[in-house]
Protein backbone atom coordinates (compact mmCIF):
# COMPACT_ATOMS: atom_id res chain seq x y z
CA UNK A 1 0.00 0.00 0.00
CA UNK A 2 2.33 2.66 1.07
CA UNK A 3 4.83 1.63 -1.96
CA UNK A 4 2.34 2.92 -4.34
CA UNK A 5 1.63 5.98 -2.59
CA UNK A 6 5.30 6.85 -3.55
CA UNK A 7 6.03 8.55 -6.78
CA UNK A 8 8.52 10.77 -5.96
CA UNK A 9 10.97 8.38 -4.25
CA UNK A 10 11.47 4.84 -4.22
CA UNK A 11 10.36 2.54 -1.52
CA UNK A 12 14.08 1.42 -1.10
CA UNK A 13 15.12 5.28 -0.49
CA UNK A 14 12.15 6.03 1.64
CA UNK A 15 13.29 3.55 3.61
CA UNK A 16 17.27 4.53 3.79
CA UNK A 17 16.33 8.15 3.72
CA UNK A 18 13.07 8.85 6.16
CA UNK A 19 11.59 5.57 7.83
CA UNK A 20 12.10 6.41 11.69
CA UNK A 21 14.38 9.54 10.53
CA UNK A 22 12.60 12.21 8.94
CA UNK A 23 9.16 13.44 7.71
CA UNK A 24 8.39 12.96 3.94
CA UNK A 25 5.27 14.01 2.23
CA UNK A 26 3.44 13.51 -1.61
CA UNK A 27 0.72 15.75 -3.16
CA UNK A 28 -1.70 13.70 -5.06
CA UNK A 29 -0.71 10.16 -4.27
CA UNK A 30 -3.27 8.45 -1.68
CA UNK A 31 -6.31 10.10 -3.88
CA UNK A 32 -7.49 6.07 -3.58
CA UNK A 33 -7.83 6.62 -0.21
CA UNK A 34 -10.09 9.84 -0.25
CA UNK A 35 -13.49 7.17 -0.13
CA UNK A 36 -12.02 4.99 2.45
CA UNK A 37 -13.16 8.37 4.91
CA UNK A 38 -15.87 10.35 4.65
CA UNK A 39 -18.53 12.32 6.44
CA UNK A 40 -21.27 9.10 5.71
CA UNK A 41 -18.38 7.22 7.47
CA UNK A 42 -18.49 9.52 10.43
CA UNK A 43 -21.80 9.55 10.72
CA UNK A 44 -22.14 5.97 10.89
CA UNK A 45 -19.22 5.26 13.16
CA UNK A 46 -20.47 7.67 15.82
CA UNK A 47 -23.83 6.10 15.34
CA UNK A 48 -22.55 2.49 15.26
CA UNK A 49 -23.17 -0.12 19.04
CA UNK A 50 -20.46 -1.00 19.66
CA UNK A 51 -18.54 2.11 18.27
CA UNK A 52 -15.04 3.24 18.14
CA UNK A 53 -13.58 5.11 21.07
CA UNK A 54 -14.08 8.46 20.56
CA UNK A 55 -12.40 11.82 22.01
CA UNK A 56 -13.46 15.05 21.55
CA UNK A 57 -10.70 17.98 21.97
CA UNK A 58 -10.80 21.63 21.41
CA UNK A 59 -7.75 23.87 21.24
CA UNK A 60 -5.13 21.57 22.34
CA UNK A 61 -7.26 20.41 25.56
CA UNK A 62 -9.36 16.54 26.02
CA UNK A 63 -12.83 17.43 26.58
CA UNK A 64 -13.93 14.75 29.45
CA UNK A 65 -17.92 14.25 29.63
CA UNK A 66 -18.35 15.49 26.17
CA UNK A 67 -18.66 12.24 24.80
CA UNK A 68 -21.70 12.75 21.99
CA UNK A 69 -24.50 10.18 21.95
CA UNK A 70 -25.29 10.61 17.92
CA UNK A 71 -24.20 12.42 15.11
CA UNK A 72 -26.61 15.18 15.75
CA UNK A 73 -24.15 15.91 19.03
CA UNK A 74 -21.15 15.59 16.93
CA UNK A 75 -21.96 17.95 14.85
CA UNK A 76 -23.22 20.29 17.35
CA UNK A 77 -19.63 20.09 18.98
CA UNK A 78 -17.59 20.12 15.72
CA UNK A 79 -19.30 23.65 14.67
CA UNK A 80 -18.67 24.67 18.62
CA UNK A 81 -14.60 24.17 17.09
CA UNK A 82 -14.35 20.95 18.33
CA UNK A 83 -12.57 17.71 16.98
CA UNK A 84 -13.72 14.33 16.85
CA UNK A 85 -11.33 11.53 17.23
CA UNK A 86 -12.60 8.35 16.52
CA UNK A 87 -9.62 5.06 17.32
CA UNK A 88 -8.79 1.36 15.50
CA UNK A 89 -11.61 2.31 13.21
CA UNK A 90 -9.73 -0.38 11.71
CA UNK A 91 -11.60 -2.66 13.69
CA UNK A 92 -15.21 -1.22 12.94
CA UNK A 93 -15.04 -0.59 9.18
CA UNK A 94 -13.85 -3.32 6.13
CA UNK A 95 -12.28 -0.60 4.29
CA UNK A 96 -10.00 0.99 6.74
CA UNK A 97 -9.73 -2.39 7.94
CA UNK A 98 -8.44 -3.50 4.21
CA UNK A 99 -5.89 -0.21 4.38
CA UNK A 100 -4.72 -1.81 7.84
CA UNK A 101 -4.03 -5.25 6.69
CA UNK A 102 -2.13 -3.85 3.09
CA UNK A 103 0.25 -1.46 5.54
CA UNK A 104 1.18 -4.15 8.13
CA UNK A 105 1.78 -6.48 5.06
CA UNK A 106 4.89 -4.03 4.14
CA UNK A 107 5.95 -2.04 7.85
CA UNK A 108 7.09 -4.32 10.70
CA UNK A 109 4.72 -3.76 13.62
CA UNK A 110 1.02 -3.47 15.09
CA UNK A 111 -1.28 -1.22 12.90
CA UNK A 112 -3.98 0.89 13.91
CA UNK A 113 -6.44 3.51 11.92
CA UNK A 114 -7.99 6.50 13.64
CA UNK A 115 -10.11 9.32 11.90
CA UNK A 116 -9.92 12.90 12.57
CA UNK A 117 -12.79 15.28 11.93
CA UNK A 118 -11.04 18.79 12.34
CA UNK A 119 -12.92 22.21 11.71
CA UNK A 120 -12.04 25.24 10.54
CA UNK A 121 -9.48 27.23 12.29
CA UNK A 122 -9.47 24.89 14.69
CA UNK A 123 -6.66 22.63 16.64
CA UNK A 124 -7.41 19.54 17.91
CA UNK A 125 -4.46 17.94 19.71
CA UNK A 126 -1.83 20.81 20.87
CA UNK A 127 1.88 19.34 20.55
CA UNK A 128 2.32 16.24 21.07
CA UNK A 129 4.42 13.14 19.76
CA UNK A 130 3.47 9.11 19.56
CA UNK A 131 5.26 6.05 20.00
CA UNK A 132 4.53 5.03 16.54
CA UNK A 133 5.34 6.04 13.09
CA UNK A 134 2.28 8.03 11.67
CA UNK A 135 1.30 7.88 8.01
CA UNK A 136 -1.58 10.47 7.50
CA UNK A 137 -3.79 10.96 4.78
CA UNK A 138 -5.87 14.19 3.86
CA UNK A 139 -9.45 13.07 2.82
CA UNK A 140 -11.57 16.20 2.82
CA UNK A 141 -10.70 19.81 3.28
CA UNK A 142 -7.50 21.53 4.24
CA UNK A 143 -4.50 20.82 6.85
CA UNK A 144 -1.92 22.35 8.04
CA UNK A 145 0.40 20.08 10.35
CA UNK A 146 3.67 22.07 12.18
CA UNK A 147 6.45 19.09 13.23
CA UNK A 148 9.36 19.38 15.21
CA UNK A 149 12.22 16.42 15.57
CA UNK A 150 11.97 15.81 19.43
CA UNK A 151 15.13 16.24 21.35
CA UNK A 152 13.31 16.10 24.97
CA UNK A 153 12.08 11.85 24.14
CA UNK A 154 13.44 11.06 20.86
CA UNK A 155 12.81 7.45 20.43
CA UNK A 156 9.72 6.68 23.17
CA UNK A 157 8.34 3.58 23.81
CA UNK A 158 4.99 2.36 25.44
CA UNK A 159 7.20 1.88 28.65
CA UNK A 160 8.54 5.68 28.74
CA UNK A 161 5.87 8.00 27.84
CA UNK A 162 5.59 10.39 30.26
CA UNK A 163 1.90 11.94 31.31
CA UNK A 164 3.83 15.31 30.49
CA UNK A 165 5.90 15.33 27.55
CA UNK A 166 7.53 19.13 28.43
CA UNK A 167 7.42 20.50 25.22
CA UNK A 168 8.42 23.75 27.05
CA UNK A 169 12.06 22.28 26.85
CA UNK A 170 11.96 21.71 23.04
CA UNK A 171 14.15 23.79 21.32
CA UNK A 172 14.45 22.44 17.43
CA UNK A 173 13.13 24.38 14.16
CA UNK A 174 9.84 24.50 12.91
CA UNK A 175 8.38 22.92 9.89
CA UNK A 176 5.44 22.91 8.17
CA UNK A 177 3.29 21.02 5.98
CA UNK A 178 -0.33 21.64 3.92
CA UNK A 179 -2.01 18.55 3.11
CA UNK A 180 -4.89 18.58 0.63
CA UNK A 181 -7.50 15.86 -0.31
CA UNK A 182 -5.08 12.92 -1.65
CA UNK A 183 -2.12 14.28 -0.23
CA UNK A 184 -0.34 12.00 2.39
CA UNK A 185 2.73 12.55 5.23
CA UNK A 186 4.73 10.26 7.09
CA UNK A 187 5.47 11.58 10.49
CA UNK A 188 8.65 9.66 12.28
CA UNK A 189 8.24 7.93 15.88
CA UNK A 190 8.94 10.48 18.29
CA UNK A 191 8.69 13.71 16.35
CA UNK A 192 6.38 16.66 17.43
CA UNK A 193 3.35 17.73 15.44
CA UNK A 194 0.20 19.55 15.72
CA UNK A 195 -2.69 20.24 12.96
CA UNK A 196 -4.64 22.88 12.23
CA UNK A 197 -7.75 22.90 10.10
CA UNK A 198 -7.64 25.38 7.34
CA UNK A 199 -10.95 24.08 5.91
CA UNK A 200 -13.40 21.91 7.91
CA UNK A 201 -11.28 19.01 7.29
CA UNK A 202 -10.77 14.80 7.45
CA UNK A 203 -7.68 12.55 7.96
CA UNK A 204 -6.51 9.62 7.86
CA UNK A 205 -3.83 7.79 10.68
CA UNK A 206 -2.30 4.82 10.30
CA UNK A 207 0.24 4.26 13.25
CA UNK A 208 2.82 1.59 13.06
CA UNK A 209 3.88 0.52 16.49
CA UNK A 210 7.37 -0.97 15.87
CA UNK A 211 8.56 -3.71 18.17
CA UNK A 212 11.90 -1.40 19.83
CA UNK A 213 8.69 1.27 20.14
CA UNK A 214 6.65 -2.03 22.20
CA UNK A 215 9.47 -2.86 23.95
CA UNK A 216 9.69 -6.32 22.48
CA UNK A 217 13.35 -8.02 21.62
CA UNK A 218 13.63 -9.21 17.95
Amino acid sequence: MISGWMTGVSKAEFFQRHYHAAPYSEPGSARSAIPLMTWDLVAALIGARPRPDLIVARGGVFLADSEPEDIEQAQELFQSGCSIVMRHVNRFDPGLAALAAAMGTELEGEVAVHVFATPIDAVGFGWHYDCEDVFIVQTAGTKEYLLRQNTVNPEPTIGNMPANMEFEKESSPVMACTLAPGDWLYIPRGWWHRGFGQDDALSISIGVLSPEAAGKSR
